[in-house]
């Protein structure tokens, strides 16, 4: 036993200096941190990643970006200044984009980009009813020679949206349409708000269409029907033109008008042909024939929360079509087990036509099976 101490002691000592001497002889390692290479963000990088956040709906997020561009650049950057004039002005902060487009034309007024910066402020005047100025701006970009058909396409649709809002509807609606028909340019963004303005309308009008007496009941639906329709398809235009802010906008009130019919449609008095003792079995027939409206507005909502995880974008919007799906999704739910797996949105296909402004197609009726809203 003690030899066999003895050999254990001997190895384990040797072990020990083989052990030391080795740590010796381990180079020192250099420090990881110390050589990792630094990467420099530019204050163009912090633009660019701006841009891309506005274009998602992340305006926070975007106005930060923008800020830490202006902090590293130091100076005034023409497209800073630029981007942070579309940045108000997609969120409707029309003085400060004002004020920004009037600095980037006059302080960068030798540029490209100072024709671009006096077309947005002489839109940014029209959008707050500043007419005689925004008029003033366009005859100074015609007299340079800076001023384009594609110019005089978009000025038509934003005045045509600014008569719309105004109350002036017919005179609006028309120029809207007129610039519609025209040839078409890159300017999506216009297209997109001019025939959300359309969808507005349409769906106001249907909304002012009070469904009443015995013999008028059945036109008058079928009249709100028909611009409900068309307003589907202005819808559907937008999805085309690749604008997820507007076509969410216009899933949204969409959904809106369906749900407005419906409480419309149970709130309607039996007609005289109906005995009173009669009158509540009337009201839930008309109520479970009318839920298939319910159903199109979930799926409207559902599409618009589908396009919105496809496109990345976060605006309010996203909340407001989430909320109202799931609102829905509630008092579906227990009529139908099916009505949670909604028909989801599908892509619409690029070769499809674009939707007519005045298309006379056959209006479906508001009691027929619903789908996902493609052409």
């Amino acid at each position: 036993m003690g030899c066999h101490l003895k050999r254990f002691v001997w190895v384990w000592s040797l072990s020990l200096w083989v052990g030391a001497a080795s740590l010796a002889e381990t180079p020192e390692l250099p420090d990881i941190e110390d050589e990792a290479p630094t990467i420099e963000v530019t204050a163009q990088d912090q633009l660019e990643e701006a841009v891309a956040l506005r274009r998602i709906g992340a305006f926070d997020a975007a106005q930060n970006m923008l800020d830490l561009a202006r902090a590293s650049a130091g100076s005034a950057l023409e497209q800073l200044e630029y981007q942070q004039g579309i940045l108000y002005e997609t969120t409707e902060q029309w003085d400060k984009a004002i004020d920004v487009y009037v600095m980037v034309s006059e302080r960068f007024s030798d540029l490209a980009i100072a024709a671009d910066a006096r077309f947005r402020l002489a839109y940014c005047l029209e959008e707050v009813g500043r007419h005689r100025e925004s008029i003033r701006m366009v005859k100074r970009l015609r007299a340079s020679g800076k001023w384009t058909a594609d110019d005089e396409r978009s000025m038509a649709l934003q005045q045509g949206i600014v008569e719309i809002r105004s109350g002036k509807e017919r005179r609006g609606i028309k120029r809207i349409v007129a610039a519609l028909n025209s040839p078409i340019d890159n300017r999506t963004w216009i297209t997109a708000k001019a025939r959300l303005a359309l969808v507005r309308v349409q769906l106001q009008t249907a909304a002012d269409i009070k469904i009443s007496g015995d013999k008028k009941a059945a036109r008058r639906l079928k009249a709100r029907d028909a611009l409900m329709t068309e307003a589907e398809k202005q819808a559907i235009a937008m999805f085309q033109l690749g604008e997820p802010e507007f076509a969410l906008e216009g899933l949204l009130l969409l959904g809106d008008s369906y749900v407005l019919l419906y409480e419309d449609m149970v709130s309607y008095d039996p007609p005289r042909s109906v005995k009173s003792e009669d009158h509540e079995q009337y009201r839930e027939i008309v109520k479970q024939k009318a839920k298939i409206l319910l159903t199109k507005a979930y799926n409207r909502y559902d599409e618009g929360v589908r396009v919105a995880a496809r496109t990345q974008w976060v605006g309010s919007v996203t909340t407001k079509l989430k909320a109202e799906r799931d609102a829905l999704r509630d008092i579906l739910e227990p009529a139908s087990s099916q009505t949670a797996t909604s028909p989801a949105a599908e892509p619409v296909s690029p070769d499809q036509p674009e939707a007519s402004p005045e298309s006379d197609a056959e209006h479906a009726s508001p009691e027929q099976s619903d789908g996902a809203l493609t052409p």
